[in-house]
């Protein structure tokens, strides 16, 4: 057992340091590397001096802001599809999304 819990001392990206010593970090979401990318904080630094936090909730419970719908048209337009869907945690799109468009019999990898 350890004697002290260990501690994350940079960004929690694909490789951070930890008690300092680098390592890979399998534990993160931040598979795309954005966390500490320099524009990708600033536009997140403007994006809540606007808006403010929130819960991270449902848009049908907590309402849906104009960023949502500008970033799904965008994300439409990329995919050259009609529309699209933005879910506030990955994990939620397993529990909704992806069942409505299976049936009995269908096995799925994610």
């Amino acid at each position: 057992m350890l004697s002290e819990p260990p501690v994350l001392e940079s960004a929690a990206g694909p490789h951070t340091i930890i008690n300092g010593k680098e390592v890979v970090n399998f534990a993160s979401a931040n598979y795309l590397g954005f966390v500490g990318h320099d524009k990708l904080q600033e536009s997140c630094t403007s994006a809540l001096e606007k808006y403010g936090v929130g819960s991270c909730g449902p848009r049908g419970f907590y309402g849906t802001i104009d960023v949502h719908l500008d970033c799904e048209s965008r994300i439409a337009k990329f995919l050259g599809t009609h529309d699209s869907i933005l879910y506030s945690y990955g994990l939620s799109t397993l529990f909704s999304a992806i069942p409505c468009f299976c049936k009995k019999g269908d096995i799925i990898v994610v």
